[in-house]
């Protein structure tokens, strides 16, 4: 399958917490050198696969048409998986974050006004308690996935008609079966 990696191209996970540790970005322009050498080794008769992402990555900025085309995409996919999977992923990809869990915090701590003072507050004391699972999964709950959920529906107007993929964990084998049955 193609697959088009925004946030490898971009060397960033895309939210405000997605800085790769030890990882400069590409400059605007490298960027789009690379997105544009990408592009061209895809065949354009077989689909390109591609996550849902914003306008920025980062510090980076997709190109307008590339947005245009995804958000008029002609196959979209719903995905599911058990909270739980999600919140072990979060814990492998983000793991610089168990070890200083009030940066994790102190990063997301401008989201007061969406999430409530309360929250941040709760946010604070579960990191110093070192109560990393809990932590990971409120911050899932509360903040990321419902931002992730508007987001899509305001950019992906017929994501709410798109088949949903129910998958029953997150491992790398997991992820390959249901790869597979999807091509």
């Amino acid at each position: 399958a193609q697959a088009l990696d925004l946030e490898a191209i971009a060397r960033h996970r895309g939210s405000v917490i997605g800085a790769l540790p030890g990882t400069e970005q590409p400059t605007q322009k490298y960027f789009d050198s690379l997105l544009v050498q990408k592009l061209s080794g895809f065949d354009p008769a077989r689909p390109v696969w591609v996550e849902a992402e914003t306008k920025k990555i980062g510090n980076v900025r997709l190109p307008n048409g590339l947005l245009d085309t995804m958000h008029a995409g002609a196959r979209l996919l719903g995905i599911d998986a058990p909270m739980e999977q999600g919140v072990i992923l979060w814990r492998e990809d983000y793991r610089h974050f168990e070890e200083d869990p009030e940066a994790f915090v102190g990063k997301l701590t401008h989201l007061r006004a969406l999430v409530g003072n309360a929250e941040v507050t709760l946010w604070e004391e579960v990191a110093r308690d070192r109560r990393m699972p809990e932590l990971f999964e409120r911050i899932m709950r509360v903040h990321y996935d419902p931002a992730y959920t508007r987001s899509t529906r305001r950019h992906y107007a017929e994501l709410e008609k798109a088949p949903l993929i129910s998958l029953p964990g997150l491992s790398p084998e997991a992820l390959r079966v249901a790869a597979m049955d999807l091509l």
